[in-house]
């Protein structure tokens, strides 16, 4: 993958900003990157908290034209095995990962992920792959301090923003290529070597329904599977938390 990087001191949103080049026909590769955002947002519509000139905030323009419409769920994991790896490489860390889409050090959360998908009829045209990860902030806003860390917090140590989006770039490059070969199985294998889900108990809220469990297997097209009280059911949606760790 060829990337061409656009850089901001500020801006409303990465993921925002690159969509609108995604529709400009800008080409796969192209990467956006800021040191704050306005209106950066999470899952759900949830708004994405950042120190300015602390954090990594950036998107990667995708046309992934080699996948059907259930098949994007994978760019999910792959940008999310891409972010382990490139920490462990630099900050010497091994993070974990939660399902869809979390990266976790010492269970907290040091990164997201928030793919969003455009398509024209029903053929997929693009897709932009933001990440916000939290590299030397320091401090929090109350309501998520105890389930946020960085990786300045978490090692001691301050690190090159550059160095990291570098790592992710170049880790994310080889694993799209794994996917373009349709080798979903080592994306998704990546993945669980690195999950710390299984075999613990879990709350799933979906809609407006609750439900706990243990957490049995992440399936290869990328859906939990967890051991209720009336038996296994699978998701392919929701928000999970570790119950014990719901800070």
């Amino acid at each position: 993958m060829n990337y061409e990087i656009y850089r901001f001191d500020k801006i409303d949103s990465t993921n925002s900003h690159l969509l609108k080049l995604a529709d400009e026909g800008f080409p796969e590769g192209s990467v956006v990157v800021a040191d704050e955002q306005t209106g950066g947002r999470g899952r759900f519509g949830r708004k994405w908290e950042s120190e300015p000139l602390s954090n990594l905030l950036f998107s990667v323009l995708l046309r992934p034209v080699f996948l059907e419409r259930d098949e994007v769920f994978v760019l999910t994991f792959s940008a999310a095995v891409a972010v382990a790896e490139a920490i462990e490489d630099v900050a010497k860390v091994r993070p974990e990962l939660k399902w869809p889409n979390d990266v976790l050090l010492g269970s907290r959360k040091v990164c997201g992920i928030l793919l969003e998908s455009v398509f024209s009829s029903d053929d997929l045209s693009s897709v932009v792959l933001g990440v916000g990860l939290n590299v030397n902030q320091r401090h929090f806003p109350a309501e998520i301090s105890a389930r946020a860390t960085s990786l300045s917090v978490y090692t001691g140590k301050k690190f090159d923003r550059d160095e990291i989006l570098s790592a992710i770039l170049g880790k994310f490059a080889s694993i799209y290529e794994t996917v373009r070969a349709r080798d979903f199985y080592s994306v998704m294998k990546k993945w669980r070597d690195r999950s710390n889900m299984f075999g613990r108990k879990i709350r799933l809220r979906l809609a407006d329904k609750v439900y706990e469990g243990i957490c049995d297997e992440i399936t290869d097209d990328g859906a939990i599977v967890v051991q209720t009280s009336t038996g296994f059911k699978t998701f392919t949606a929701g928000e999970i938390s570790i119950i014990g760790e719901e800070g």
